[in-house]
């Protein structure tokens, strides 16, 4: 019973350029400039510099560019520091099954696509066909908890987003390492077997927040390079890890699992073009009350200071007591906290590196903003399962009452904008840009800071016509962006 496995190598192995759609290949390079952008933004955070301290410590062939380093690296090195790099700010893309496939995905095939001086076309097969897996098998596993009859009836012991990070990276790297199905095969089953562990619960439970939250994103991308290389020598692997009584969704904690959502429209419903983008540097769920906390401040010219106080309404994953915390300590933590999301917008920082910097984490008035900053279950949203469609959310509600000028503000956000479900939260290649530019350094300009607008700009015009390029365009224009930012 190898069918499951066997369809999707070959899905994996057998597609190419040619057989994308358009729109799949404008979003396959929206979200590849994105991911380099959140990259960028953290090479200068701790959690950055300790990815760039660990690979420049390993060594290995240069064969591949580490962002935010004038020394290229191994090609699982490169992937390992650029897929870290591009989660740290948590502003990364993020799929509907709370999943975040970009920084795995671009990473692992850039780093295997520089080694083998590969086209920008096969980058972009590779980026597509990665994401794609990844998606499906997320889908395929659906949520971390129990429904029946439609109604929540408890949480999964075990668990989590973790591991179909991995195999987006395992179906790109087969793909871009030029593997025929039956190693594809063996990859998935090297891969899969040596994912990271289901830790959302212990995620879910705590305050303080590791540096990796619930897995390291670059471990991920690692997993998939090492995979296909490995198989691609010769190595062996479970050749039926998605198939039979004891298939990957058992193994992983899942109660269930729908085959329907796995292999339905395969190769013609491309699932790269269902991914969010995210306006703020911080975790999905809260982007729906700062949609509404947003618009209203936009709609009645509010400012930071005549807010009284801030109730937001969260969906039933953003009420645990990480979203609660009004004084993280941390940046790590400051990623999942309400408070700080909504006192950094209400201040007017800059969405990006700016949101954890030292001044605003300690700026008094953002830590008075988050003390009037309570959080409470959404009504609308009590029942998860109902927003759930093949395995993914596509739209969860969240709002806002703001107290403010002796009256309350109030709005609820369906979607939140990045969604790419209707024209009024989609996320243009305008604002793309325009975030791009900020995570690349351009809302704290300084010395060299001309050089540094026309390399940002010359690396972003590169990667949205990469099909009519090489590879090298990308990695020779990312040594520039970095001699002109002065990164170290």
């Amino acid at each position: 019973m190898t069918a499951l496995t066997q369809q999707l190598a070959e899905f994996v192995t057998e597609t190419r350029f040619d057989h994308l759609p358009d729109t799949v290949v404008a979003e396959s390079k929206r979200l590849l400039l994105d991911t380099i952008g959140c990259a960028l933004g953290a090479v200068h955070t701790e959690s950055g510099r300790i990815a760039l301290d660990y690979v420049n410590m390993l060594g290995g062939n240069s064969d591949a560019t580490v962002i935010g380093s004038a020394a290229r690296s191994s090609a699982t090195s490169a992937a390992y520091a650029n897929a870290r790099l591009a989660n740290v700010l948590d502003a990364d893309d993020t799929f509907p099954t709370s999943t975040h496939f970009g920084n795995a995905t671009v990473f692992s095939a850039l780093a295997l696509a520089e080694m083998q001086a590969r086209s920008g076309r096969e980058l972009i097969t590779a980026i597509a066909v990665g994401f794609d897996l990844g998606a499906r098998i997320g889908s395929w596993m659906g949520a971390p908890m129990q429904i029946e009859n439609g109604q929540v009836t408890g949480w999964n012991e075990l668990g989590g987003p973790a591991a179909t990070i991995s195999w987006a990276a395992i179906g790109a790297a087969s793909n871009i390492a030029g593997l025929d199905a039956r190693q594809a095969n063996h990859a998935f089953g090297i891969g899969g077997a040596n994912s990271p562990q289901p830790t959302l619960r212990k995620w879910a439970e705590s305050v303080e927040q590791p540096m990796y939250k619930y897995a390291d994103a670059g471990w991920c991308a690692e997993v998939g390079v090492s995979a296909a290389l490995l198989a691609k020598l010769g190595s062996t692997g479970f050749k039926d890890f998605l198939d039979g009584d004891n298939a990957f969704w058992k193994t992983y904690g899942s109660p269930t699992h729908d085959d329907a959502a796995l292999m339905s429209g395969l190769g013609s419903r491309w699932q790269i073009l269902n991914t969010t983008y995210k306006p703020w540097p911080c975790c999905r769920w809260i982007h729906h009350p700062l949609t509404a906390f947003t618009r209203l401040m936009a709609e009645h010219s509010l400012t930071a200071g005549e807010i009284e106080r801030v109730t937001v309404r969260a969906n039933p994953f953003a009420l645990t007591r990480i979203f609660r915390e009004q004084q993280p300590a941390d940046m790590l933590s400051a990623e999942f906290s309400h408070a700080h999301a909504l006192a950094a917008a209400a201040h007017g920082v800059p969405p990006g590196p700016l949101w954890y910097a030292p001044k605003t984490m300690n700026d008094d008035s953002i830590a008075a903003f988050r003390a009037r900053v309570s959080v409470v279950a959404e009504p609308s949203s009590a029942n998860i399962a109902e927003w759930m469609t093949g395995g993914q959310w596509r739209g969860v509600p969240g709002g806002v009452d703001i107290h403010a000028r002796g009256r309350v503000f109030s709005a609820t956000a369906d979607h939140a904008l990045g969604d790419p479900w209707n024209q009024e939260t989609h996320f243009t290649d305008q604002a793309l840009r325009a975030k791009f530019n900020v995570m690349a350094g351009l809302d704290t300009l300084g010395r060299g800071a001309s050089a540094l607008v026309q390399a940002a700009g010359t690396l972003a015009d590169a990667v949205m016509n990469i099909e009519a390029l090489p590879v090298s365009r990308i990695s020779d224009q990312l040594q520039v962006v970095f001699e002109a930012g002065g990164r170290s």
